[in-house]
């Protein structure tokens, strides 16, 4: 009798046994899957805040882009206000009106007929050197356009008195565009065809300003002194001056 008691007590705690391990493992097994859960949980939060810094960071990049492009456009800006100002104005106007009124006057004022004509060709040269300037407008950004309307233009009338000026704006439409080996042989074109025109120290102190830029000081240096020397009195001299102070001996 005892012996079968014994028997049952045994295989009741070998049941309770079985219970209490297999108790024991579900509990592990959810433990490890809350564990796996939580860990889930932690990449995503941490993928949710990589995401949220590189838009953060693209954002950054885009006002950075904006920044360096308004900077750029006020950098042209500049270069085209102080070329303005390098050769009595700039402008076309005073050169222009004066070099018209000097053909008409060469006219013979018997023959009304020849001085419609001279005065039409004239207005129909500086219609032409006209929109090649207003393409040089920074807010319209048609550089290339500007470069190949001023070529045109000193091509179709290299004699004329607005060659020069076309001819140093075609090497400013290239030096705003960063094209600096056209822009110095345009600028030197100008220096070399037409030393007594109102761009020529102007072109002569950008040759320098491109010198400088390609590291060459010494080239840089004389361009500068070129300018003083031949130019005394300009605007032009003086910035020459400025930079020859800034570079030094």
């Amino acid at each position: 009798m005892y012996r079968y008691l014994y028997l049952a007590i045994t295989v009741v705690v070998g049941l309770l046994g079985s219970q209490m391990i297999a108790a024991q493992s579900t509990t592990q097994r959810l433990d490890l899957l809350e564990r796996r859960v939580d860990r889930i949980t932690d990449l995503t939060l941490q993928l949710d805040e990589l995401r949220r810094e590189n838009r953060a960071l693209r954002g950054e990049t885009e006002q950075l882009r904006h920044e360096i492009e308004q900077i750029k456009r006020k950098q042209r800006d500049i270069y085209l206000d102080i070329d303005e100002r390098l050769g009595a104005g700039g402008a076309i106007r005073p050169s222009g009106d004066t070099m018209g009124a000097a053909s008409s006057a060469a006219v013979d004022t018997a023959n009304p007929t020849a001085a419609a004509a001279v005065s039409a060709d004239r207005g129909q040269i500086e219609a032409e050197y006209q929109a090649a300037y207003a393409l040089l407008d920074p807010r319209e950004k048609r550089y290339d356009e500007a470069a190949a309307a001023f070529a045109g233009f000193v091509a179709k009338y290299p004699a004329d008195p607005l060659a020069a000026n076309a001819q140093y704006w075609l090497g400013e439409a290239y030096y705003v565009s960063q094209k600096n080996s056209e822009a110095l042989a345009a600028f030197q074109v100008v220096v070399d065809r037409y030393p007594g025109s109102d761009k020529a120290a102007g072109a002569l102190f950008k040759i320098g300003r491109l010198q400088q830029a390609a590291g060459q000081r010494n080239e840089a240096r004389d361009s500068y002194r070129r300018v003083i020397i031949d130019y005394p009195g300009s605007s032009a001299a003086g910035l020459a001056q400025q930079r020859l102070d800034q570079l030094g001996d």
